[in-house]
């Protein structure tokens, strides 16, 4: 005689429930697997803050092959190898195209000329980071910021001539001001030609990113592009006093 009987409803929906919850982060596990695998491309973690607001350190993301040769369009977020330090990969934001003529002046961007629109957005506010994480402090707007404080940095939408939109950060008050001396920096820049079979990146924390501005890095040899990021798979903030996952952020494309 069979051992049969009724099944408990609420065991039931535990079990369904636990079911769901493996097949959840199997698919957070392995579905980026696969993804690359069928793309080519790669799996890569964020450790700096330089294309905030866009990525964010802890971030992982998924990135499409380039061809070789390739040149992938204004806007896109690229990995490539560091045009001065051999090995080294870096993810920016190809903002300047070979043959064109960049320049940024009272921290904003003008590309063959044309000043890039902006329009002021609301501020990202986040804690000042404690020291001892691996990252730098952040820099802010309303400094001094005392340790947990609330640090503010502006964000503005940045349009381009084209079309090309993405938002920057703006942590020195320096969008919109007029340049008033021939003093060069990050913010007030000569004007660059981009060379042949080369592009000009910038980071969108435009005043935390070592990019194309600076001789430390310089454009970007084409040859040097390995990847377009297309997607945040997974986040996981390690700023806090326990590492937390960033939910909003998981299965986020990236704009």
């Amino acid at each position: 005689m069979g051992h049969g009987g009724r099944i408990s409803w609420v065991r039931l929906i535990l079990g369904g429930t636990l079911g769901l919850a493996i097949a959840a982060a199997l698919a957070v596990l392995i579905g980026p697997l696969i993804a690359i695998q069928v793309s080519g491309g790669g799996n890569y973690r964020i450790q700096r803050d330089e294309m905030a607001p866009a990525l964010l350190p802890g971030d992982w993301v998924l990135a499409e092959a380039l061809l070789p040769g390739q040149v992938p369009p204004r806007g896109s977020i690229v990995v490539y190898e560091h045009p001065q330090r051999r090995g080294e990969h870096y993810v920016m934001r190809v903002m300047g195209l070979p043959g064109e003529a960049i320049q940024m002046r009272g921290g904003a961007l003008y590309v063959n000329g044309r000043r890039a629109m902006m329009e002021r957005l609301d501020d990202r506010v986040i804690s000042r980071w404690p020291p001892g994480r691996g990252l730098k402090m952040p820099l802010c707007v309303n400094d001094p910021v005392a340790i947990r404080g609330e640090c503010h940095q502006e964000q503005w939408r940045e349009t381009l001539a084209d079309g090309t939109r993405n938002i920057v950060l703006n942590t020195q008050n320096k969008i919109g001001l007029a340049v008033s001396s021939a003093r060069t920096n990050a913010d007030d820049t000569v004007v660059y030609r981009v060379p042949k079979g080369q592009v000009f990146v910038l980071g969108d924390n435009r005043d935390g990113a070592t990019d194309s501005r600076t001789p430390r890095h310089s454009t970007v040899p084409i040859r040097n592009l390995r990847f377009r990021v297309w997607m945040i798979h997974t986040s996981l903030d390690s700023t806090a006093r326990f590492i937390t996952p960033r939910l909003d952020r998981f299965f986020r494309e990236v704009q």
